[in-house]
């Protein structure tokens, strides 16, 4: 299917590993120019490499995306690099976990910092460029907690802070429709990533479950019977992200193979 966004230049915050790898992924087999934007060096330096080398025109920046001054440098390398982002993507680590009694106030602070600043930073920085043109594609990769919170995991912090950047979404997707830019989230359900193999990792160590034990017991519960990859992440960034999703804005999409069970 053609998406209509080749040559489009795409800014993939936290694109070098995960989820967002395979939103950068997508991004590039749908023919856009890739801008891979994350904090570790060797991670977007291996990331670039392998995209090129499957013929992706890709280039990517190490940068702290959680801060103001680290968005304004990603945002500035794509502008130098292919030109100003047409779609951009949001997906930073949400920040410290908890449950609501064991967490202090920094770590709502923090959870508010990396959920909505740093989403407002980013908004800020490439909105002018879509709206100059009369086209844009925003998107966050969220959770689907923003539609039933979690309760089994302690995410007392997250559970508020992405809340706030879903309304932020929403808010902004009715100021920004009449110039063309659409505003979604992705709901993330149980994607396996190393980041999530990791937790487990730690997990057998402590003498918990390990992760193919958790994976079994999750898939279970999920209708379609298994947890999702980053490439089901990147198949649903690159249609909201595309031409074809010009009608859809300020919208939640789960991507969690039916796990909520809520109605809306």
């Amino acid at each position: 299917m053609n998406l209509g966004i080749n040559g489009k230049v795409a800014l993939v915050v936290g694109g070098s590993r995960g989820i967002g790898r395979g939103v950068s992924d997508a991004f590039a087999n749908a023919g856009c120019k890739v801008v891979i934007a994350s904090i570790t060096p060797s991670s977007v330096d291996r990331a670039v490499a392998e995209m090129k080398e499957s013929g992706a025109e890709v280039a990517g920046v190490a940068a702290d995306c959680v801060t103001k001054k680290g968005i304004e440098q990603a945002v500035r390398f794509a502008s130098d690099t292919f030109g100003g982002p047409d779609i951009a993507v949001f997906n930073v680590d949400s920040g410290p976990k908890g449950a609501f009694m064991d967490v202090d106030d920094e770590t709502f602070h923090a959870a508010w910092n990396n959920n909505v600043m740093a989403f407002i930073w980013m908004c800020r920085s490439v909105v002018p460029h879509m709206r100059a043109q009369g086209w844009g594609r925003i998107l966050t990769i969220g959770t689907n907690s923003v539609k039933q919170p979690h309760r089994a995991l302690p995410r007392a912090a997250q559970n508020t802070a992405r809340v706030g950047a879903l309304a932020l979404c929403k808010t902004m997707s009715a100021e920004l429709g009449p110039f063309g830019v659409t505003v979604n989230t992705l709901g993330t359900g149980a994607i396996d990533t190393e980041q999530l193999r990791a937790v487990f990792d730690n997990s057998v160590a402590s003498g918990g479950k390990g992760f193919e034990a958790w994976r079994a017991e999750r898939s279970a519960q999920i209708p379609m019977r298994r947890i999702g990859t980053p490439k089901d992440m990147g198949d649903a960034a690159a249609f909201l992200c595309s031409a074809r999703a010009g009608f859809i804005t300020g919208q939640v999409l789960l991507v969690d193979g039916g796990q909520i069970e809520s109605l809306q």
